[in-house]
């Protein structure tokens, strides 16, 4: 019988595939189904960063904070370190949240920025097995600030959010 492939295989496995799909699209053109392999691909990875270590969830202000973004048409990314397979390289995991979204015609901004995004992390370096804590402010940049800066509370990002959906908001 067939051992069915670990996590941290597949992530392996894929990591390079990706790579490997990346550097043809900068040496030539690819071809439809390495475009199409290469999202696939891409969207695997994506899903299984997201999956928190042994022990951990997302805490509810980052999960809360990723739906609203969704509901309202943002894209988000749930990112945890270390990788499946990599726990020796990080004793500490923590987790990465980005929210954002383009500008569009719509939103009325003329020569500013391009996008709005937000990128937060809870580390659990201090914290008791299991626990993460949000680590500074975190990062943003958005239409008015398009340099990146400190990003304001969580409630403050929802309220902007909310301001200013996406199209399928």
């Amino acid at each position: 019988p067939l051992r069915a492939e670990s996590l941290a295989d597949e992530y392996t496995r894929l990591t390079h595939e990706q790579y490997t799909l990346l550097k043809a699209k900068l040496d030539r053109d690819t071809t439809p189904a390495e475009a199409v392999r290469l999202a696939t691909v891409t969207a695997r990875l994506t899903e299984i960063v997201a999956i928190p270590p042994t022990g951990y969830t997302l805490p509810k202000a980052a999960a809360d904070l990723v739906a609203h973004a969704a509901e309202h048409g943002w894209t988000t990314l749930v990112q945890w370190a270390p990788a499946p397979g990599h726990e020796e390289e990080i004793r500490e995991p923590f987790v990465t949240v980005r929210v954002g979204r383009r500008v569009t015609a719509a939103d009325g901004y003329l020569g500013t920025g391009d996008r709005w995004e937000y990128r937060l992390t809870w580390h659990s370096r201090g914290c008791q097995p299991g626990r993460v804590r949000l680590s500074g402010s975190g990062l943003a940049v958005t239409p008015e600030n398009p340099s990146e800066g400190s990003a304001p509370s969580v409630a403050a990002i929802r309220a902007v959010i909310a301001q200013h959906p996406g199209a399928a908001g």
